[in-house]
């Protein structure tokens, strides 16, 4: 039986990088739960190497769902909609309220597509 619920929203990279390391290492009767309204997330720093068509899409993203299968974590694709910080509760746009013991927020980036070009060059290499 789990003792405490840590909840990541998000899949930042400090997120993937720290569940990584927690699949390696477990915390004794701690769940894990991811939670993400995408199941890839892109890894910026190697986005000029994609953009340029060194690096594949597959290749500069990190996917979130088999990160979580190896680490034994909880994955949940869902959009959260709010905090209840008295509760300890996370809602969730299509899925139950989520109950948390500790919660760390890390959405990771998101590209301005307003920028001039920019959604072009994006959508010529996925």
């Amino acid at each position: 039986m789990n003792e405490r619920d840590l909840v990541f929203i998000g899949g930042g990279h400090t997120h993937a990088l720290v569940l990584r390391m927690l699949a390696m290492k477990p915390i004794a009767n701690v769940r894990l739960t991811l939670i993400s309204d995408t199941r890839l997330t892109p890894y910026s720093g190697m986005l000029p190497g994609f953009i340029s068509g060194h690096y594949t899409k597959a290749q500069t993203h990190i996917d979130l769902n088999k990160l979580a299968q190896a680490g034994n974590i909880r994955f949940i694709h869902g959009r959260v909609t709010g905090l209840d910080l008295q509760h300890k509760l996370i809602h969730l746009n299509n899925h139950p309220d989520i109950e948390y013991d500790k919660v760390s927020i890390n959405v990771g980036s998101r590209p301005n597509l307003t920028v001039p070009g920019s959604n072009a060059v994006v959508q010529l290499r996925l």
